[in-house]
């Protein structure tokens, strides 16, 4: 398979996935935006920047960090690689570039997501309600779906698969680091805030519900942790999207990957050995910040074994 094409595949998850992600933190923001009880320059307003590390992007704009400035840089902003309507739109070039090697029910659903977000922008509103971060959601399923429903499982479908995980991982990863690593210098009892907190940030991966089956008692910071970090039956948690990663990175082509596989390998065997004591012998936000630096190590990996031109 071409690494020209593979890259393209890759890039077209990620960017998909990272719009939906962008789109749960946008939402959970503006509800704890709301519990803050202000809309002005406040801790609450500029966190999806800090999760996202768009925060010196948006201070080059000038704009005042209120809720609603925040959220349109992130959903709009056409200088913004990251945004959401950037990243619809690079999802879809990309797959207009391998058009042979995906469906033309994936094409589909692709081209008619970019076509309907095309209408929002031209309306001139450029939504940034839970009705749009609902649909930019829905529609990343939809693609999902459509791609699990009519594809073959052969390499262009795992190449799709690896974006998507790996994407997956660095969000859960970077939520929890900004959400939760401040737990470690807040030693007061929780307060309602704290657990309207940890439930936004339980909301933002789709995991309450597993939350509340798993534990069945009051939502508390370090089982939250555990959840995300370890449980290896949640889509969302670290331990989930590297069991995958493992086991797709087995149906690529064996040498020219040997270096992604060796990483992939021993990031997963700490999240399937581990447990939260050893998490919080180095602290939960340093644990984080290791792990996204060897996620973004396996993404060079892959880049270098499977996309760079030889």
């Amino acid at each position: 398979m071409l690494s020209r094409v593979a890259s393209h595949l890759y890039w077209l998850s990620r960017y998909l996935e990272r719009a939906e992600n962008m789109a749960r933190i946008l939402d959970v923001g503006h509800s704890l935006a709301l519990l803050s009880g202000s809309s002005g320059q406040d801790s609450a307003a500029i966190e999806p920047l800090v999760i996202t590390d768009t925060l010196e992007a948006f201070r080059e704009t000038g704009q005042p960090a209120t809720a609603e400035n925040v959220a349109r840089f992130l959903a709009w902003d056409p200088d913004l690689p990251s945004s959401i309507a950037n990243c619809l739109e690079s999802s879809r070039e990309n797959t207009r570039a391998v058009r042979g090697s995906v469906t033309s029910e994936m094409w589909e659903t692709i081209n008619d997501t970019w076509l309907q977000l095309q209408v929002r922008r031209r309306s001139g509103e450029e939504p940034i309600d839970s009705a749009f971060f609902d649909w930019v959601k829905e529609r990343s399923h939809l693609f999902r779906g459509v791609t699990f429903a009519t594809s073959r499982r052969d390499q262009p479908y795992q190449f799709i698969r690896l974006g998507t995980f790996l994407e997956r991982a660095d969000n859960t990863a970077r939520i929890l680091s900004v959400k939760q690593g401040r737990d470690e210098t807040d030693a007061d009892a929780e307060s309602d805030s704290d657990y309207y907190s940890l439930s936004a940030v339980l909301r933002s991966v789709s995991s309450l519900e597993a939350y509340r089956d798993t534990y069945r008692d009051t939502i508390e910071a370090r089982r939250v942790a555990e959840l995300l970090i370890f449980n290896p039956q949640l889509p969302r948690s670290l331990r989930s999207c590297f069991d995958e990663i493992d086991h797709i990175l087995t149906a690529l082509p064996q040498e020219s990957g040997r270096q992604a596989r060796r990483l992939a390998a021993v990031i997963r065997a700490g999240l399937a050995h581990g447990d939260l004591e050893d998490v919080h012998r180095v602290g939960l936000r340093a644990f984080l910040d290791q792990f996204l630096s060897e996620n973004n190590s396996l993404g060079a990996a892959l880049h270098s074994g499977y996309m760079e031109m030889r």
